[in-house]
This record gives C-alpha cells, sequence and structure tokens, in this order.
C-alpha cells in the first residue's frame, strides 16, 4: 500500500473512532423529580420507549396564591423491562418519582427521540 492510501486508511479509522465515541460517551448525567404522565413505545424501525415527566414549579411565596406550572421533560428509555414495568407502575399510581438518566451529545434513530437516556427510577415513597 502506497503512503498516501495509509494516510487515508488512517483518517478514516479516526473518523469513526472519533464518531463512535462522539455517540457512546455522555456529555452528562443527572436526575430529575416530577409524575410520570406519559409512556409510549415509539417508532418505524428501531422501537423505543418514549416518555414526559411533569415536574410541577409552584410560583409565589404565598401558599394561598401559588400557581402550578407545568413543565414537561421528554426522555427516552432504551429496551429495560424491569424499568418501564416500574414506571408504568409509578404512573399508575401516580406518585413523584426521581429519574436518573445519561445525556448524549446528540439524538439518534436507534437510540431515541431524545437526548435524554433514563438508566433508573426511585420512587417518592
Amino acid at each position: 500500500m502506497s503512503k498516501t492510501g495509509w494516510i487515508v486508511l488512517t483518517v478514516g479509522i479516526l473518523f469513526v473512532l472519533g464518531i463512535v465515541m462522539y455517540n457512546t460517551i455522555d456529555y452528562s448525567d443527572g436526575s430529575r423529580a416530577g409524575t410520570i404522565v406519559k409512556l409510549s413505545k415509539k417508532g418505524v424501525l428501531f422501537k423505543t420507549w418514549e416518555g414526559q415527566l411533569n415536574s410541577t414549579m409552584f410560583i409565589s411565596g404565598d401558599a394561598a396564591a401559588a400557581a402550578a406550572q407545568n413543565n414537561i421533560w421528554d426522555f427516552t428509555v432504551v429496551a429495560n423491562d424491569s424499568l418501564i414495568r416500574e414506571m408504568e407502575l409509578c404512573m399508575k399510581k401516580g406518585t413523584r418519582v426521581l429519574l436518573k438518566y445519561n445525556e448524549k451529545y446528540t439524538k439518534l434513530p436507534w437510540r431515541g427521540d431524545t437526548k435524554y437516556i433514563v438508566v433508573g427510577i426511585e420512587e417518592d415513597k
């Protein structure tokens, strides 16, 4: 192989490795609290679970005059049957939960509709 061929091959390999790392490494991780209001399995070729968390906030210092403001957060759950069952149970009971998630750099069709991948749940008791 010529010197140019080796350079092209090396650049190609580095490019592919960069894309793989960009899509597998987490940008951030964290948690959000609220009530799960939606959970559905979506997709034409790639089926993923998509959901919404309502993290209601109260505005105003006076409890009687406090107005609730809905804050909807969209998230994705990647094929985890036990996590889905637990989310459905919490949604059915209407309990507040703490969702633990990993944020990816970008969304991909086979990974879901959002950059936020939920990896755990804690029920507020």
